[in-house]
């Protein structure tokens, strides 16, 4: 299996339509100079991905150049990056709930939403650090808890949007096009990772499956939040000024 090549046609390819969707996000603020809190969270939250993922590369770059670069982190817990996908992946799903429940019109429904997040986020945390998963693999707990309150979160969102008057403008409207990405990402990405815990690395069919599933899955996300904000940066809806 050349490991090599399948990074360069994977891992790179996520990458660059990451920082899209950031430059992208960074446009619509700058066409939205009165963009809701949530939207403007929703941007910062994109480049803190792109910086996740750059520091996320030190492992590859160790591995291919037989770690004549970041040679001390060979035999070390810091030999693979699970610690920062493990960071990443417990507060990407707390920003994500945290953005779909701010946009309920309830304010009942966002602050029990909000203490909901918080109490996943604390047993996030707990779960990583009580067991041994934080430095050698991904937390079940918080790729599948954090997937169905996603999920939960959004189709409350969706009946929430039903009740609004102001849906006209709804092609136009920004969380839309994130809702509908993020739901085809969950959807393709957390079968494999909660299955990858009972694959071995040595099983190249399960690794080629899920690159190229990772990579399909982050293109067409990123690709439907690129051009959400693109869109929305055009003519910005009512629907976004009467929801907060």
């Amino acid at each position: 299996m050349d490991l090599f090549k399948l990074y360069l046609t994977t891992s790179l390819p996520i990458y660059l339509i990451e920082i899209i969707a950031a430059i992208a996000g960074s446009y619509y603020l700058s066409k939205n100079k009165d963009a809701i809190i949530a939207n403007r969270y929703l941007v910062y939250f994109l480049w803190f991905t792109v910086l996740s993922e750059t520091l996320s590369k030190y492992p590859s770059i160790a591995y291919f150049t037989n770690y004549e670069y970041f040679g001390f982190t060979k035999d070390s817990l810091f030999e693979r990056n699970y610690w920062i996908g493990n960071i990443y992946i417990l507060v990407s799903y707390y920003f994500y709930i945290y953005y779909f429940s701010s946009l309920l019109n309830i304010e009942k429904f966002r602050k029990k939403w909000r203490l909901i997040n918080s109490i996943y986020v604390i047993i996030g945390v707990i779960v990583l650090f009580v067991t041994d998963i934080f430095f050698i693999g991904h937390s079940i707990y918080t790729e599948t808890v954090g997937t169905i309150l996603l999920l939960i979160v959004i189709i409350t969102f969706y009946f929430d949007l039903l009740k609004n008057d102001e849906i006209i403008g709804l092609k136009r409207y920004l969380p839309i096009y994130l809702s509908i990405g993020l739901l085809f990402f969950t959807l393709c990405t957390t079968p494999l990772s909660i299955f990858s815990q009972y694959f071995k690395s040595e099983n190249e069919l399960f690794v080629y499956v899920k690159a190229y599933a990772s990579l399909f899955a982050n293109v067409i996300m990123y690709l439907t939040f690129t051009i959400g904000f693109l869109i929305s940066a055009k003519n910005k809806p009512k629907t976004e000024k009467s929801i907060n």
